[in-house]
């Protein structure tokens, strides 16, 4: 079994593979991994196909709530001054 690899063997490597891959300007790294299907337009992560569930459709929030759970509204108790 082979030993796992350094901190700096890692950071090492890390900087290799960063500079052997193709300079993307922010907006073609974007279209890149839509394309990939990695995240979708809106930027979320589509955990569901780097992880081999369902379908990504399935799991997809309602944009009315922006992604907030549903949570009761906690009521506000009133103090009074002096309290």
């Amino acid at each position: 079994m082979l030993p796992s690899p350094s901190p700096k063997e890692l950071a090492e490597e890390a900087r290799r593979a960063l500079a052997a891959a193709p300079k993307l300007t922010p907006l073609e790294h974007f279209e890149f991994l839509v394309k990939e299907g990695i995240i979708d337009r809106q930027g979320r992560v589509l955990c569901n196909r780097l992880f081999g569930g369902g379908d990504d459709q399935t799991d997809k929030p309602d944009p009315a709530t922006n992604g907030a759970a549903d949570q009761p509204a906690t009521p506000q108790t009133e103090q009074k001054p002096g309290s």
